[in-house]
């Protein structure tokens, strides 16, 4: 019987060491935050005041993240429907094409984008007013 000492695979197991030095490709989320890079596309925002609730952000979305529902106080006498937009997070891409399609440029993406929760009806969200 003839057996060959297999020298590298006795001694790879010991490089597994030579990680415990290295410096960690993970950040410690939550205490440690990652920059967010300019024109990341987030969460939305709806400055009420100008939105004219004429639903092109509705019509344009493809998956039908957006719908038009009413509001009791109307923040602007400009909106003729008195319906604002709301985005359903469980369907919504981030294209970024409702935003394009905002007439008065009322409806805009932030850069905050970090949200989780157990209850998929929390994901039915109505734009914070800028």
């Amino acid at each position: 019987m003839n057996t060959k000492l297999d020298i590298k695979g006795t001694i790879s197991p010991f490089n597994a060491i030579t990680k415990l030095f290295e410096h960690p490709n993970t950040i410690c989320y939550p205490s440690v935050k990652k920059e967010i890079p300019k024109g990341y596309r987030g969460f939305h925002t709806n400055t009420l005041t100008d939105c004219i609730g004429c639903a092109n952000c509705q019509d344009v979305c493809m998956n039908e993240a957006i719908d038009m529902i009413p509001i009791e106080e109307d923040k602007n006498p400009k909106n003729s429907s008195g319906c604002i937009p709301r985005i359903d997070y469980g369907r919504c891409c981030w294209c970024s094409l409702c935003t394009d399609v905002c007439p008065p440029s009322s409806l805009k993406l932030e850069e905050d984008c970090i949200w989780a929760n157990d209850n998929s009806n929390n994901f039915l969200y109505m734009p914070k007013d800028k």
